[in-house]
């Protein structure tokens, strides 16, 4: 059992590192309508400035995300009625 719990832990570690990846944040910024050049300098110099990522707790509470999303439903709903 004890085993398993110290694999696991490395491993869950491992994947809530992922989704703060440098090319979930450079796709983030040409959402925003940067180019990629841009976007991947301006991801060069974060990585340069900020060697440890950043905890971003909303990133890991998919309830959070769900809401967001919803939000955004909602005001599109209400802006295509009027």
């Amino acid at each position: 059992m004890q085993k398993v719990l110290i694999c696991a832990l490395p491993a869950l570690v491992l994947l809530s590192g992922c989704t703060n990846s440098p090319a979930h944040r450079i796709a983030e910024c040409k959402k925003q309508g940067g180019t990629e050049a841009a976007c991947t300098t301006a991801e060069w110099n974060y990585e340069k400035a900020n060697p440890l990522p950043k905890y971003n707790p909303s990133s890991y509470d998919n309830a959070a995300v769900l809401q967001a999303a919803y939000n955004a439903n909602a005001a599109k709903g209400k802006t295509s009625e009027n």
